[in-house]
């Protein structure tokens, strides 16, 4: 099967999968994401996704879709899962502040201190104010090769003896692609199966290891496991997501390069697990 064999084959497409994804997630309709203004919603833990499957709980999750041609205007919509305990201080602050304002230093920063002054949980380590979602189609799909194109494995379940790697397996449903020198993972990029249609390649894990093999400058590294992963969920007929955070510009840089773009601005605090 080759690399245009995808599911999602137009930016329409991906765009109603992934409406319809965090629309179930969320536990809103697909129209409220793109509906402007914020859509609050109050969700108990015996409805969260995180405590049904990481028996961690959301304290507040948001989906901000970036404007897409005929479907919104950029960033004038945004849905708000809210704990109970933050619906009054949280909700008053997004009703001053509309989406398009939201993603600035000031709010981000405003929300971020009322968690952390009213959780009553600690906070799991994941928890992150400003999140980018990316996206890829077939018709975007631009497939970059480097020089360590020829290093990236998949790890084989049947096969793997090695306890990193099980390990590895373990946390991730999707598959795994790893690096390795010596026998040894120095660089690893796992998937996450969010639905039978929606898997996202997580952040690639770059050792000191790595890092010196490539003499410091690991954007090709990071290519190479970004787009081994991304032609992986395409040849199984996932739509590729990806999230980064706001100062990781060297995979920022490869999913660009690749042909990702911007679905969405995101917020996602949650409880540790326990």
């Amino acid at each position: 099967m080759s690399d245009t064999d995808s599911l999602s084959t137009s930016d329409a497409e991906a765009l109603r999968l992934l409406d319809e994804f965090y629309a179930s997630w969320l536990g809103c309709s697909v129209r409220d994401l793109r509906r402007p203004g914020w859509t609050t919603i109050i969700k108990d833990a015996e409805d969260d996704p995180m405590t049904l499957l990481f028996g961690a709980r959301t304290l507040a999750h948001i989906i901000a879709p970036v404007a897409s041609p005929g479907v919104s205007e950029s960033g004038e919509a945004g849905v708000a899962t809210l704990a109970p305990e933050l619906r009054e201080s949280l909700g008053a602050l997004l009703r001053l502040t509309p989406p398009q304002d939201f993603y600035h230093p000031g709010p981000l920063d405003a929300f971020d201190a009322l968690i952390r002054a009213q959780a009553n949980d600690s906070l799991a380590a994941s928890s992150e104010g400003a999140l980018t979602l990316w996206y890829v189609t077939r018709e975007r799909w631009q497939p970059r090769y480097t020089q360590w194109q020829e290093w990236v494995e998949q790890l084989d379940p049947s096969a793997e003896t090695d306890a990193q790697a099980i390990a590895l397996l373990a946390r991730h449903g999707g598959g795994v692609f790893v690096v390795r020198r010596q026998g040894a993972i120095i660089a690893h990029i796992g998937l996450r199966a969010h639905s039978p249609q929606v898997w996202e390649a997580l952040a690639p894990a770059l050792t000191p290891q790595a890092l010196a093999a490539a003499e410091m400058a690991p954007g090709g590294l990071v290519t190479a496991l970004l787009m081994r992963a991304t032609r992986h969920m395409f040849r199984d007929g996932r739509q590729p997501l990806c999230a980064t955070r706001a100062d990781d510009t060297v995979l920022r840089t490869a999913l660009r390069s690749l042909g990702y773009q911007p679905y969405a601005r995101a917020t996602v605090y949650t409880t540790a697990m326990r």
